[in-house]
């Protein structure tokens, strides 16, 4: 075959390559796993990121994903020294190749011949006549985009990188499963929410770093708006985006449980919810435009919205979690 390109959905979030990955490749019946999960928030030491929890073992355990992974010398044991092979076997059976690449010799990128950064791309389709492969990345000014490179391009960023860390040259097969029968656990989103509003740990079978969460973990970023106002640097847009979709994930899960008659309907509760997403996304945008000006007396309006949003999730999810165990206590 010539030319084969899976299909990709616009991602419901992306603030990290995985999130994107996910959600634009998943199928439908996967939402309620969903739900259950994206609820806690922490933040990880050694990478200096705000994530959801499981967030580096979220493609490789999700119910809804087939995940198979292959060391390089696998990989060059069977296909030699070319990803050409790969990606059309791979695309051509329905699987998508999550793998790292350098973004220097990407010219889709920002980094490219500029500097070095190893990081995750998601290719899912190509095209030997033009000599293209198809991938989706966070390329975009942070958003997760769907776009091209040539195969010479992606060889060259994949080959060229050291093999110090297994995961930069690890191979990563994904196929959505279909009919997965995946139901609401009830008891698992009150834990979960329970957990974000008393930063409560969640404990891994492997712990690699020191990590902060829920509640005490977004504390954290005060911390960061006064070092960027000692310095004019710029905030990590991410983490404030990642709230935002945390709360886009809530107004989602809220909706499909009154949809399913799990909860009560409540259009005023709906509508609270769906206010507390706006204000995470105008806090969002607050930040961007703060990143563009650099303009000091912009920080202490973030800080003060920050804290107004807190405050108002704090009583917003209280109230979900009520509502969540007077289910629990009629079941």
């Amino acid at each position: 075959m010539v030319k084969n390109v899976l299909k990709l959905g616009d991602p419901v979030i992306s603030t990290y390559t995985s999130y994107g990955t996910l959600t634009s490749v998943m199928h439908e019946d996967l939402w309620p796993w969903i739900f259950n999960n994206f609820i806690q928030i922490r933040y990880a030491h050694g990478w200096g990121i705000f994530s959801f929890d499981s967030h580096q073992f979220l493609l490789s355990t999700c119910p809804g994903i087939s995940f198979y992974n292959l060391p390089q010398e696998i990989v060059i044991s069977k296909w030699g020294t070319s990803l050409k092979q790969v990606i059309t076997e791979a695309i051509d059976m329905g699987y998508y190749l999550y793998i790292y690449a350098d973004r220097y010799y990407i010219a889709c990128t920002d980094y490219y011949q500029k500097e070095h950064l190893m990081h995750e791309l998601l290719v899912y389709g190509y095209d030997l006549d033009q000599n293209l492969i198809y991938i989706a990345d966070n390329l975009d000014d942070g958003k997760f985009i769907q776009t091209v490179c040539s195969l010479d391009e992606l060889e060259k960023g994949y080959w060229t990188m050291s093999n110090e860390y297994s995961f930069w040259t690890e191979v990563r097969f994904l196929k959505p499963i279909q009919n997965i029968n995946y139901a609401i656990h009830v008891e698992q989103i009150i834990t979960a929410m329970e957990n974000y509003l008393n930063s409560s740990e969640t404990y891994d079978l492997v712990r690699d770093q020191k990590y902060d969460f829920g509640m005490q973990a977004i504390q954290r970023i005060f911390t960061d708006i006064e070092q960027a106002a000692l310095v004019g640097e710029a905030l990590d847009s991410r983490v404030f985006h990642l709230l935002y979709e945390h709360k886009l994930l809530m107004e989602l899960r809220l909706s499909y449980l009154m949809e399913k008659s799990i909860i009560e309907r409540d259009s005023t509760f709906m509508e609270l919810s769906t206010i507390l997403k706006q204000d995470y996304f105008k806090l969002r945008n607050i930040v961007l435009k703060y990143n563009i000006t650099r303009d000091a007396s912009t920080l202490s309006k973030i800080s003060e919205r920050l804290q107004q949003n807190l405050t108002k999730e704090k009583a917003f999810i209280s109230s979900f979690i009520t509502r969540l165990q007077q289910v629990k206590s009629m079941a």
